[in-house]
């Protein structure tokens, strides 16, 4: 049985609130119809079958019937597009969500491919937030350094001391970590997939 016909037997309100989103269609929209071309990009960019009731919805509050026999066959042509091995590594290295809509044979493809490209989106994520807190530890560096050439007391001169040697253990706790993306300062997409 099809995902879309076991969606008939559920109500409206209970597949709304399974799906999420936002406004899905706006009112030209629901009036210019092209139920079939909307299916095929609403498949074609990997929305759950459910957007079909979200779009039923809206267009109702329009008074607009949609048609959405012609929506499922357009949006059974998107999932073809959509679920293909390459497309599963760049929707993941986009950071995108996967909504399961794969199938058959090309979802195990997708999938695979999906989760290197999520990897590989995770690691450029963990590296640039090594990043930021490297070049944040590096600026406060910069202002001890400045406070120590105005310190007044040696009391004051050693505790900035100490601060700076703790930042620069810092500073090289962070570049170690960075060496495991591929090197301080380039991060290597290669090591994760």
């Amino acid at each position: 049985m099809k995902l879309w016909k076991l969606f008939t037997f559920l109500s409206l309100p209970a597949v709304l609130a399974l799906s999420s989103g936002c406004a899905v269609i706006s009112e030209n929209e629901c009036q210019a119809g092209l139920w079939y071309e909307r299916g095929i990009e609403d498949g074609a960019r990997g929305r759950s079958q459910a957007t079909v009731y979200q779009i039923a919805q809206k267009c109702h509050e329009y008074g607009v019937r949609t048609d959405t026999d012609a929506w499922m066959r357009g949006y059974e042509e998107g999932v073809e597009r959509y679920c293909t091995p390459e497309n599963g590594f760049v929707v993941g290295r986009r950071g995108h969500n996967y909504e399961g809509v794969c199938t058959g044979p090309t979802a195990d493809l997708f999938m695979v491919n999906y989760e290197r490209g999520l990897a590989v989106y995770q690691a450029e994520q963990q590296y640039a937030a090594l990043e930021n807190q490297y070049n944040d530890v590096e600026r406060e560096v910069y202002r001890v350094e400045k406070a120590l050439d105005e310190a007044e007391t040696k009391e004051e001169a050693r505790a900035l001391r100490s601060q700076r040697r703790s930042l620069l253990r810092e500073m090289r706790h962070l570049e170690a970590e960075m060496m495991r993306f591929g090197g301080f300062g380039a991060f290597n997409p290669a090591l994760f997939y």
